[in-house]
């Protein structure tokens, strides 16, 4: 069986995770990179003895390859993939999709005419808690899910926002709830798993005022069609990355999910279960890129469908893009 042939654009932080899963699977070999900060792309090239690419549009000409995993800036996210995908190639792209919610439609169009993969890097719907928590969903052994509370309460300080498009409105699309909440809001309507038809919230800026112009701190009242109300809060005044709180109300109960610890409390029983990070990047990442990457490969070599394909991916696109047009 002939490997995917993979390259990656896009060489800053997150893309560390993308190269080492795309090195590691047996169905993939890793060829090209490309960022536009020469000294990124060549560190990446050297040390997975691939080729450095300095251009987008170079790497598209030059570079023969199967999947592009897309680690860029928020906003190159959807014209990057609908160029890659106009060419046959699958892709998986970091979180969001897309900045505005038409965009994702757009890539999902693409997609599905040039008959190509898209993916959402939605890893912590692989994470062992979330994955542990789905399960008693789907059994409704607590009955059906009544609401959801959801608290991300992170730290950006101004150091976090010195480069050229963090903070930004038109690069990054927004601040805390696009780019670290969204996660969170992707496990939530996963969870529920039925359609959103509101979404009400406000955003504002605490710690950063006046010094960028995206929020820090948000909230949000999420109402879906089964008559679930989900309500979430977002921050990045904190002074450190705690981990994401979630609590699921049931008919019969309740789950609540801290780290790597779920609580299950039925009718005063309490059951706690403690799950093992699958590898050791950072706790408030979510710990599954290598897992989500590895079942994309495997996916698109075995043509099977993708927990996170683009249809799905963009749903918590929608919410964001209709939580910042409601507090406007």
């Amino acid at each position: 069986m002939n490997k995917l042939r993979v390259a990656i654009v896009g060489c800053g932080n997150v893309s560390k995770r993308h190269f080492e899963a795309a090195f590691q699977n047996e169905n993939s070999v890793l060829v090209a990179c490309c960022d536009n900060v020469s000294s990124k792309a060549d560190n990446m090239a050297e040390k997975y003895n691939i080729k450095a690419y300095y251009s987008f549009d170079e790497m598209m000409n030059d570079a023969d390859f199967d999947v592009l995993h897309i680690c860029t800036p928020h906003y190159l996210h959807a014209p990057m993939a609908i160029a890659a995908m106009e060419k046959g190639k699958h892709v998986f792209c970091e979180k969001p999709l897309a900045i505005h919610y038409d965009d994702a439609v757009k890539m999902c169009e693409c997609a599905e005419r040039n008959s190509v993969y898209l993916a959402a890097c939605f890893q912590n719907r692989y994470n062992l808690s979330s994955q542990y928590i789905k399960d008693i969903v789907k059994s409704e052994k607590l009955g059906k899910i009544v609401a959801v509370k959801g608290n991300v309460t992170w730290d950006r300080d101004e150091e976090y926002y010195s480069d050229d498009w963090h903070g930004t409105l038109d690069k990054e699309g927004g601040g805390v709830i696009i780019n670290q909440c969204i996660h969170t809001l992707d496990l939530i309507q996963w969870l529920v798993d039925d359609e959103v038809v509101s979404v009400d919230g406000s955003v504002s800026q605490k710690r950063l005022k006046g010094k960028v112009e995206t929020e820090d701190t948000a909230d949000a009242l999420i109402k879906f069609s089964n008559g679930v109300e989900a309500l979430f809060y977002g921050t990045l005044c904190y002074k450190t990355n705690s981990s994401v709180f979630l609590e699921i109300l049931f008919e019969k109960g309740k789950v609540v999910m801290y780290d790597d610890l779920v609580t299950t409390d039925k009718n005063g029983n309490r059951e706690v279960v403690a799950l093992k990070k699958s590898t050791d990047v950072k706790n408030y990442w979510g710990t599954s890129h290598k897992i989500i990457i590895d079942d994309f490969y495997d996916c698109v070599v075995n043509k099977k469908e993708f927990l996170v394909n683009g249809k799905s991916g963009s749903i918590a696109v929608r919410i964001v893009d209709e939580l910042y047009k409601s507090a406007r």
